[in-house]
């Protein structure tokens, strides 16, 4: 298990914001896209090798190298289904509402980020420099937006995802 300072760093800044109740509701939904994950490292035998708790959430990796592409997309993409699954279950509701955000935001295509892991797997890392600028159009993007409506959280988020897709190697 790996905890670098960003993690505990934005569990701060959370706790600092409010009684803690979005806190408790937003793991929730981390731990539950994470089982998903989980659940489908070990239906495909690959296992969990590795636990990384950092600034965007949690990681779990695995032994990819054991998958063809079909079974490695659906790992990917079984973080953001079960989020997905559970914002309509829980439609109406702050908790349903967090479910589709980090759904939503987890299949952006950054290859930090769930949709970017399965992006790269479908194009096998072809379409990499059309896929970089599009991440550093949409971190920059994020980044008026959050300066735009005084969201630090928003800011802050775009340009660490800008930074990490350009120093993510493939």
């Amino acid at each position: 298990m790996i905890v670098d300072f960003g993690f505990p760093a934005v569990v701060l800044l959370l706790l600092l914001w409010g009684d803690g109740t979005l806190l408790r509701q937003a793991a929730g939904v981390c731990l539950l896209h994470e089982m998903g994950h989980a659940l489908a490292m070990c239906l495909s035998g690959a296992g969990i090798r590795e636990i990384r708790f950092y600034a965007a959430g949690i990681q779990l990796r695995t032994h990819t190298v054991m998958l063809s592409r079909g079974p490695l997309l659906l790992l990917y993409l079984s973080g953001p289904a079960v989020n997905l699954l559970c914002a309509v279950l829980f439609r109406g509701s702050q908790t349903g509402l967090l479910h589709l955000c980090m759904g939503v935001f987890n299949l952006l295509p950054f290859r930090i980020l769930d949709g970017g892991a399965a992006l790269h797997c479908l194009t096998e890392g072809r379409a990499e420099t059309v896929l970089r600028v599009v991440c550093l159009l949409l971190s920059a993007a994020g980044a008026a937006a959050g300066i735009r409506t005084g969201n630090p959280a928003v800011w802050g988020m775009a340009v660490y995802l800008a930074i990490q897709e350009w120093h993510t190697t493939a």
